[in-house]
């Protein structure tokens, strides 16, 4: 076992004990997919604690683990902030690498911030909110555009528009095939990414190629995006499925 995966086993073991013996709840930093896999390893060796994990909104990828004893706690530790240019029609196009490195540039740390969102040029970023007020006083621009910022609810970020749809014509529901169709590369490079340990099926790792996707799963390719499976729609008279998916931003 590697430093870094001992050191996360054993934080995620002192936040469920600190949670269990003095009964208040605890929680970690956002997790990336393979943290998060790690984690699901040692939940036998939990003590009798409940746990829940949440990233800001229903299909979030970097999400937090909760500990507590009741009832489930509020996440009012989290703080959801929209970055936008201040003048869209001067500003560079903005990605998502933009962004988090003018994050990072402030000395923010990525497991400080959740998920990035980008729409239409702007950011809706999740993070703590002790992290919040230095984002919003001291981030002034990302890239060479000068930004402004301003707090959103939950509720807002969850009405921005973070999909987009897409029809696809498949084989079968295999993994490796339902890849190839969403982002248009092949069954080899398909293969890579598989045996490299970059695809999650709802965050969790999947080595297998052969894999059936159900409806409501959301594959993640790590470099290339993550789309959610809704199902097949129809089938074509020489046997192919065409299914929907939701790609997202």
């Amino acid at each position: 076992m590697e430093k870094e995966e001992l050191f996360l086993r054993n934080k995620f073991l002192d936040l469920a004990r600190n949670a269990y013996f003095k009964n208040i709840v605890t929680y970690s930093m956002f997790l990336n997919l393979n943290e998060q896999t790690i984690f699901e390893t040692i939940q036998k060796d939990l003590p009798n604690i409940r746990h829940v994990m949440f990233g800001g909104y229903s299909e979030a990828e970097r999400k937090i683990v909760c500990f507590y004893c009741d009832n489930i706690p509020g996440f009012d530790m989290l703080e959801y902030i929209k970055i936008a240019p201040v003048n869209k029609k001067f500003a560079d196009d903005l990605t998502h690498r933009d962004f988090l490195g003018a994050l990072m540039n402030l000395g923010i740390e990525r497991h400080m911030v959740g998920d990035i969102c980008i729409v239409d040029n702007t950011a809706h970023i999740i993070t703590f909110k002790s992290m919040s007020e230095t984002i919003i006083s001291e981030l002034t621009t990302v890239k060479r555009t000068k930004v402004v910022l301003e707090r959103e609810s939950a509720d807002e970020l969850k009405a921005v528009n973070r999909v987009e749809y897409k029809k696809i014509n498949i084989p079968s529901e295999r993994l490796d095939s339902i890849i190839c169709s969403i982002y248009n590369i092949s069954r080899s490079k398909v293969n890579l990414y598989i045996d490299a340990g970059k695809v999650f099926i709802n965050s969790r790792q999947c080595f297998s190629h052969s894999s059936k996707i159900k409806s409501g799963d959301i594959i993640t390719v790590r470099g290339l995006g993550r789309a959610k499976f809704l199902g097949i729609s129809a089938l074509s008279k020489k046997g192919r499925l065409f299914a929907e998916t939701e790609i997202f931003k």
